[in-house]
């Protein structure tokens, strides 16, 4: 076949191929079993019917209170600036890395979830701890536990970075020499790395996560001579063959005589060093935020206001799969008509609570990695 008629052909194909995937995209097909498409109007279909309904209702109540919540935001002009947002973000990226060893844009992708959606989702959690916690609130609280804040790895100097462990020197200088072999300018990428772990690492974690190992916070590691490699390393540098240290024995034991343990080797490199701010509330909202919305102290004022919140709200639900939530809101709102009625009732004060079971990212308060 002459080379342009090839090429002529493999475009029909690629029109075929682009036709039926804008069909099935159109037709709402999330999946193919066999080539039998799954849609979207199935997967709809089992969410609104899950646990007898529930479900549906539930997340259409998240909704409705999350709107409630930007309301309240307005009506008080409390709103989320774009700097402090852009920290937010800025703090997540780094997290999202440490964690699963992929950049933001990937993670997000794989949750199907665009950089809007997350601005969207934290910008409503920030409106709705301004609205819960005064200024003068969140800042006695995080002085209250700056102690365990300063042990947080994005408050200290750090690394977060990637080890491929083998079970021998020679294996490891054979992985550094491959790495280094598809290096552009000395650099190994992230991606080439982390192909290669999932290849050749011994660690099961790291297998599935690119060879990510998360933080090490300089001067707190079980393993000198790692430390000392990756804060000399700059970011793409793959390091010598590292000795992985063994852990010690316990406090006032011996080791026991057996014979030698099998000595493992990794090679390393640097994804970013992170370079502290100073300790302020600003650069550990999000963490000050967390903890005071779960914080036991402050749920029955969270709850009280939540219901308040709830009582207040003229709801009308137009589905008539979930008229059930519009009769709550209604039977909720005259509770606290009649409660409030009461002679000697007061006024709730407060904040409202958390927006139903919305799906959050974890705050950045783990403990620091210990270099194994």
């Amino acid at each position: 076949m002459r080379q342009g008629a090839l090429l002529a052909l493999i475009a029909i194909i690629l029109l075929a191929v682009g036709g039926c995937a804008r069909k099935q995209q159109q037709r709402g097909d999330l999946a193919l079993v066999n080539n039998r498409p799954i849609t979207k109007a199935e997967l709809d279909d089992a969410l609104e019917k899950a646990e007898n309904g529930d479900a549906g209702r539930r997340m259409l109540d998240s909704l409705i209170v999350r709107e409630l919540v930007r309301e309240e935001a307005k009506k008080r002009n409390i709103e989320v600036g774009k700097e402090e947002l852009d920290r937010r973000l800025d703090a997540l990226r780094d997290y999202i890395l440490a964690m699963t060893g992929k950049d933001f844009a990937s993670w997000l992708a794989d949750n199907g979830l665009t950089e809007e959606d997350m601005r969207k989702s934290i910008s409503s959690q920030m409106l709705l701890a301004k609205l819960v916690f005064p200024e003068a609130d969140r800042q006695k609280y995080f002085e209250e536990n700056k102690a365990q804040l300063t042990e947080m790895p994005h408050n200290n100097e750090s690394v977060i970075y990637r080890q491929i462990i083998v079970g021998s020197q020679s294996e490891a200088e054979a992985v550094r020499k491959e790495l280094l072999a598809e290096a552009k300018e000395g650099k190994v990428s992230d991606e080439a790395f982390a192909k290669v772990a999932e290849q050749r690492t011994l660690d099961p974690n790291g297998r599935r996560r690119g060879g990510i190992a998360g933080w090490v916070v300089k001067g707190k590691t079980d393993d000198p001579k790692l430390e000392e490699a990756l804060f000399k390393l700059k970011p793409g540098e793959i390091s010598e063959p590292i000795a992985v240290a063994l852990p010690a024995p316990p406090q006032g034991q011996t080791p026991p005589s057996t014979p030698a343990q099998p000595q493992f080797y990794r090679v390393v490199i640097v994804d970013k060093h992170v370079t502290p701010g100073p300790l302020t509330l600003a650069n550990n909202e999000d963490i000050v935020e967390e903890t005071m919305l779960k914080d036991p102290r402050y749920q029955s004022q969270l709850q009280e206001f939540f219901n308040n919140l709830r009582a207040r709200a003229n709801i009308k639900v137009v589905d008539q799969r979930y008229r059930a939530l519009e009769e709550a809101y209604k039977q909720g709102r005259e509770a606290r008509e009649k409660q409030l009625s009461q002679p000697g009732a007061m006024t709730p004060q407060g904040v409202p609570g958390q927006p139903g079971r919305q799906p959050r990212m974890p705050a950045r308060g783990m403990p620091p990695s210990r270099g194994r």
